[in-house]
């Protein structure tokens, strides 16, 4: 006899039309949230129309969040948690949608790079999967994407705040998938879980980062084509005093030896610009094979000499997506990846995409005297004729007055420290950058100005001379300063600077600062107090406290951050391989690879070992696990009753799914089970007030007696 059970036909009748997946109010929101930082952490290398669509995107999903939100009608009304149920739009639409974007991701992504492409391309997937949140598996999904568009984030920027933040943002994304599955805890309450779990990865993760062998990857990311920050290798009269209004770091210098060097010694060379075509200056790009094997044997002099004459520093550049670097003349750097040039400055080879610390020796009372070569001398005294007339008349009055080139320069110089030059960082616009124009009209410009007419009016007097760019002082933070160090320096964009070279027989490359003649306190102590109120109006930069350090406080405030960034760069981004083994050589002494291998497990077994005696002897772990309330109580009741008769309950097994092993193995009492069960789930996992949580228990004690009795009449062994 087929035995029928109205209770599975009920079942089935109501699980034909497959429920829309649902989250709870708040991890909707959370979602929102998550999705939009994650977002946001890359929001500097997004195209300004991927930003627009992804704005749009946000923007729909709140109002769909907004509008979706309703109480869980179930089988009871009590209820007070909001969900939101999440109905797909149309697929045809998004199909759409996602191939128009796609195609315009594809046309522009010879502009953009191979890395920004697919950046770009993993962000709008991210904001289009939220739109088709069916199950399950697509919130899964939708979350895993936001751990991909976060860590992506860290290829571009690793300074300490900003890893602080990705931090933060890690939380928020492990706080939506942990509410998921605990929506009834307050959010507060699985933040603090989620914390105390990161706390103790976060111990395995310095042991692994301190000890484990720094491999070099097995893939390399594609270069991005962002931004060039800071010097360019062209310069145009007024480009310096564009960059002069940032307040952005260049890069930071620490001295090895107990002294810095006086500010107006702290010139810092980057790019020798040798071409001019009468309207920029540019670096030459002819191969002087004959300059760079004189240069080798300069090299050679500099380390025959004592070390006593070398000062020594490292430094530490911030990306620029450029190649050269910054060093006080004359420079020497034995890092292998770093080339010297002929004109004495240091070039990376490979663009500075992510923060890079190189060691330097410079030898500040060297000349720069090798030998010219016949072309350098042709280059360096090259210019278009007739481009700035009445400067080539002025320089052959120069020529006539005066025998050497040192006095030529010197009355240069007097001329702009006499007549009425003006430095400013808002220098007049010249038409077609006419260095006549100010020289002789308008009188007031800034480093950059000065430098290209001095070195113009020495080219034209018959004097080799080139125009150099790099950064003219820095800032001082001595919060770490220790007996053997007086703290680091920090270089940033506004003090970019140009000055000029001339040769001089005997003496070789000498250096020549029109600026000091115009405005002294700027190669003596940085910039005037006029021209400091200027930049920091100019300060491009809004979230800068540079120009609120006059306060004391706000500047200490600022100094420590920087303190803070600067240890975070050097112990953690500039972790090398090298670092790591003279820190095991330090700990543990000369070690063979079996040895080293050791200490690696080793490290790692205490730490798991750690890590379980925390777990295991928590104050939560001591407590044994009993139902707080008494509906708790109850249903445990229940599973003991069942257990007598056979049917016992796995602890891995849910009581929804204990419903359905009850229905198929005693099918007499699984109707009063699931009515018993249910009221069960509704008041341990959902949000109810006093009065409600009375009515829903009452009920079940009514059911508990009627499976009391029913159990009672069943005969069953298992």
């Amino acid at each position: 006899m087929k035995i029928k059970y109205p209770l599975r036909k009920r079942a089935s009748k109501q699980t034909i039309h497959k429920p829309t997946f649902c989250l709870s109010k708040s991890n909707a929101w959370l979602l929102w949230l998550s999705q939009v930082l994650n977002i946001s952490m890359l929001v500097f290398e997004l195209s300004n129309w991927m930003i627009a669509i992804v704005v749009l995107c946000f923007c729909l999903q709140a109002v769909r969040i907004h509008q979706n939100m309703k109480p869980d009608h179930g089988i009871s009304q009590v209820n007070s948690i909001t969900w939101v149920s999440f109905n797909t739009i149309s697929p045809v639409l998004l199909l759409m949608f996602a191939l128009v974007g796609c195609i315009a991701i594809a046309l522009t992504a010879k502009g953009l790079g191979v890395l920004i492409s697919m950046i770009h391309l993993l962000c709008f997937s991210y904001v289009l999967k939220a739109f088709e949140l069916r199950s399950r598996k697509d919130f899964y999904q939708v979350t895993l994407l936001g751990f991909f568009v976060l860590a992506s984030s860290l290829i571009f920027t690793q300074n300490l705040y900003f890893s602080v933040f990705a931090f933060m943002v890690l939380m928020l994304n492990l706080l939506v998938l942990y509410q998921y599955f605990s929506v009834v805890k307050t959010v507060p309450n699985n933040l603090k879980t989620i914390l105390f779990l990161l706390l103790q990865s976060v111990i395995l993760a310095v042991v692994l980062f301190v000890f484990f062998p720094r491999l070099s990857p097995f893939w390399q990311v594609p270069l991005a084509k962002s931004a060039q920050t800071g010097l360019s290798a062209t310069v145009q009269p007024g480009d310096i005093a564009k960059l002069a209004r940032s307040s952005e770091l260049a890069f930071r210098v620490e001295f090895t030896q107990n002294t810095v060097p006086s500010y107006d010694k702290l010139y810092w060379r980057a790019l020798v610009l040798d071409n001019y075509d009468g309207r920029q200056w540019s670096k030459s790009t002819r191969n002087n094979i004959w300059g760079l094997a004189l240069f080798q044997k300069e090299l050679q002099r500099l380390a025959s000499l004592p070390t006593s004459e070398a000062i020594e520093y490292r430094v530490t550049v911030e990306p620029s997506f450029q190649q050269w670097l910054f060093a006080l003349p004359v420079a020497n750097s034995f890092d292998s990846s770093i080339n010297l040039t002929s004109d004495y400055t240091l070039k990376s080879k490979k663009i500075i995409s992510q923060t890079q610390s190189y060691l330097v020796k410079s030898y500040l009372n060297e000349n720069k005297n090798r030998p010219l070569t016949k072309s350098e001398w042709e280059l360096n005294l090259s210019y278009p004729e007739n481009s700035n007339p009445r400067l080539e008349s002025l320089a052959n009055q120069l020529n006539s007055q005066f025998n050497t080139p040192e006095e030529i320069a010197k009355a240069v110089l007097r001329r702009f420290n006499n007549l009425d030059y003006f430095y400013t960082l808002e220098p007049p616009l010249l038409i077609n950058n006419s260095l006549d124009q100010f020289f002789f009209d308008t009188k007031a410009g800034f480093c950059s100005h000065y430098a290209s007419a001095f070195t113009f009016l020495m080219r034209a007097a018959g004097v080799p001379s080139r125009m150099v760019t790099g950064y003219m002082g820095g800032e001082v933070n001595r919060l770490n300063a220790k007996a053997d160090s007086q703290g680091h320096l920090n270089i940033y964009q506004y003090d970019a600077h140009a000055w000029s070279e001339i040769w001089i027989a005997g003496q070789g490359w000498v250096r020549f600062d029109p600026t000091a003649s115009v405005d002294p306190s700027r190669v003596n102590q940085g910039f005037s107090q006029r021209l400091s109120d200027q930049r920091d109006y100019l300060d491009n930069n809004f979230f800068s406290l540079q120009s609120m350090k006059h306060f004391a406080w706000i500047n200490n405030l600022r100094l420590t951050l920087d303190l803070l960034d600067y240890q975070w760069t050097k112990l953690v981004i500039g972790y090398s391989a090298e670092k790591q083994y003279e820190l095991i050589k330090r700990w543990f002494g000369q070690v063979k690879s079996w040895q080293y291998g050791l200490i690696i497990v080793g490290a790692i077994i205490l730490v798991m070992m750690v890590l379980f005696f925390i777990n295991a002897y928590s104050p939560k772990t001591n407590k044994v696990q009993t139902p707080k309330k008494p509906w708790g109580f109850l249903y445990n009741k229940s599973l003991k009753l069942l257990a007598k008769k056979g049917v016992n309950k796995s602890p891995d097994c849910s009581a929804n799914h204990f419903v359905k092993q009850v229905n198929k193995e005693v099918p007499a009492i699984a109707k009063t089970f699931a009515r018993f069960s249910h009221y069960f789930v509704q008041l341990s996992y959902q949000q109810l007030s006093k009065q409600q949580q009375s009515i829903l228990f009452t009920k079940m004690k009514n059911e508990y007696r009627k499976l009391n009795q029913q159990v009672n009449k069943v005969s069953y062994k298992r």
